[in-house]
């Protein structure tokens, strides 16, 4: 569908009213992003040619970034021509990456904390507790209680080597065995890969969001229009599925 002169469209966001008006005598397109008072807080404007819809709408008009790929996405879809604007969006790989992403939702995510448990933390609690002698044995009334008890230092070795373990995998590929195996990874709220500054940040809170069970957490991402529990938050990051 060829793109009309002086086409305006207005989306609501959390961000507030972003109106966008698409020029074809110029080629341009040109977004602006008023407040509630119906203010302008923000603008951009860019060529056809080169734009970076997400990248516009996300970096320069301050739109939350599944909102901003959204909008991307309807934009592309009512405004442009594969015949004429095709060839030139398909050389935007910042923007095909980015209007992937897709919320990962909070089932997958705490699937991903059952897996990594039981692959990853339920085997080093054993290894843990045997290495630092936390092994018993109680004969009692006829009756043989074995287990294994971990606590004071050997309880702080376990939680910082859990701690290093989301640290390491997620930092080198933004995804722990257990998210690699429901298909979801962490990136930052760019879009960018997880740097080794955001995986110690959103792992450190951590302990703080795995309060009760993950209660803190998921309260949290319940609450936050992008799934962020507060070490998404402090880290700047998200979780997407895989693509």
């Amino acid at each position: 569908m060829p793109i009309s002169v002086g086409m305006r469209q207005v989306f609501n966001t959390s961000a507030g009213t972003i109106e966008v008006l698409v020029d074809r005598d110029s080629d341009t397109i040109s977004v602006y992003r008023f407040d509630a008072e119906h203010r302008p807080v923000a603008a951009a404007m860019e060529s056809w040619a080169h734009v970076d819809l997400v990248d516009v709408l996300n970096r320069q008009a301050g739109v939350p970034l599944f909102e901003a790929t959204s909008i991307a996405a309807q934009l592309r879809e009512q405004h442009v021509a594969p015949a004429s604007f095709g060839d030139r969006m398909q050389g935007s790989k910042r923007e095909r990456g980015w209007s992937s992403l897709e919320h990962a939702g909070i089932p997958l995510r705490f699937v991903a904390v059952a897996l990594d448990a039981l692959i990853v933390f339920v085997p080093l609690f054993f290894v843990v507790g045997l290495l630092s002698g936390g092994g018993y044995k109680n004969h009692i009334n006829g009756q043989t209680n074995v287990g294994i008890n971990v606590d004071g230092s050997a309880a702080l070795l376990l939680l910082a080597l859990g701690l290093g373990y989301y640290i390491v995998c997620e930092s080198a590929s933004g995804a722990t065995l257990g998210k690699r195996l429901v298909g979801i990874r962490v990136v930052g709220e760019d879009g960018d890969p997880l740097t080794f500054g955001a995986a110690v940040v959103r792992n450190l809170v951590r302990v703080v969001d795995a309060l009760f069970f993950y209660f803190v957490g998921f309260i949290s991402a319940i609450l936050s229009k992008r799934g962020q529990r507060l070490g998404d938050r402090a880290a700047h990051t998200i979780v997407v599925r895989r693509r």
